[in-house]
């Protein structure tokens, strides 16, 4: 999952009390799905709990969307999440492969090098045309099991390749052209597009004015006034003030066409009290973790 600029996903949706959701807005019931920004998130309303699986689904169902791992719940847990009205977005990583997945010995020898803190997950050579169709074939596979979105981890790839990953201005080209070409792939499907994190990617489609920032429903980004000292301890600290600006700045420009999602990670009730405000201030939603392990 991706990390700061850097993290991405691994998220979990809980403030002060067990599985609630926080956000800017209150609601006692499960409003008719919208596609507009004040109705996307309330009480109860989105939790994301991609760690989780078909023994809590009826937690779940207290909630009008989830993004969860369609791949860790039965049809008979899916079939009650739809019977409740719960919408479903998908967890696809579109830049990372898992050891876990189906389909990883297929892909393992595309590889190009580990991924930080997460030592069964691996960065994707995002140029690989099989890759490319391989998300595809994911994405109409999860819509043909109850996904209504899909929650898209990891377009953080071009930040690696960017930043991280010695190779050719060439390359980086390319794996830009691809996040491009999946991305265009996905916006045409009836799926509704979440995106978490993907922040250069998603300033390069900025500088070039281009019409695929406008398919993405929600941006959702983490860490924004939080950070993640210790993942293995559930340590968190208070973001820096570069990051939180850099952040806010990728946020300025996305809410013009997207739905703003902040995911904070802190057990400290003054920081929490800090992100409500200032997401209720700017109409934004958020949820505050107190663990990364993305289960209740």
């Amino acid at each position: 999952m991706s990390m700061l600029k850097k993290i991405s996903s691994r998220i979990a949706c809980l403030f002060f009390a067990p599985f609630l959701l926080a956000s800017c807005q209150n609601s006692s019931e499960k409003p008719a799905k919208s596609s507009t920004s004040e109705e996307i998130v309330s009480s109860f309303d989105v939790g994301v709990f991609l760690g989780e699986t078909s023994k809590n689904v009826d937690k779940l169902v207290a909630y009008k969307s989830v993004a969860i791992d369609l791949d860790e719940f039965d049809e008979t847990s899916i079939k009650k999440l739809k019977e409740n009205n719960v919408e479903i977005y998908a967890y696809l990583s579109i830049g990372s492969l898992e050891r876990y997945r189906s389909y990883y010995d297929e892909f393992k020898e595309s590889t190009i090098m580990p991924y930080e803190n997460w030592p069964d997950e691996w960065w994707m050579d995002v140029t690989n045309l099989d890759w490319q169709e391989h998300i595809k074939s994911e994405a109409n596979r999860l819509s043909s099991l109850g996904a209504d979105g899909l929650f898209m981890d990891n377009f953080d790839v071009y930040y690696i390749v960017n930043e991280v990953y010695e190779c050719s201005d060439e390359y980086k080209h390319n794996v830009y052209q691809a996040c491009k070409s999946m991305l265009s792939d996905l916006e045409i499907t009836s799926l509704k597009l979440m995106i978490n994190s993907g922040t250069d990617f998603l300033e390069a489609l900025h500088d070039e004015s281009s019409p695929l920032l406008k398919e993405i429903d929600v941006y959702a980004q983490e860490c924004i006034f939080s950070s993640i000292k210790d993942y293995e301890n559930d340590i968190f600290g208070k973001q820096n003030e570069e990051d939180k600006n850099y952040y806010l700045s990728i946020v300025s420009f996305m809410k013009d066409n997207s739905k703003i999602l902040f995911i904070e990670y802190t057990k400290d009730d003054v920081l929490a009290n800090e992100i409500k405000t200032y997401c209720q201030n700017n109409q934004y939603f958020y949820h505050i973790s107190h663990n990364v392990n993305l289960t209740f």
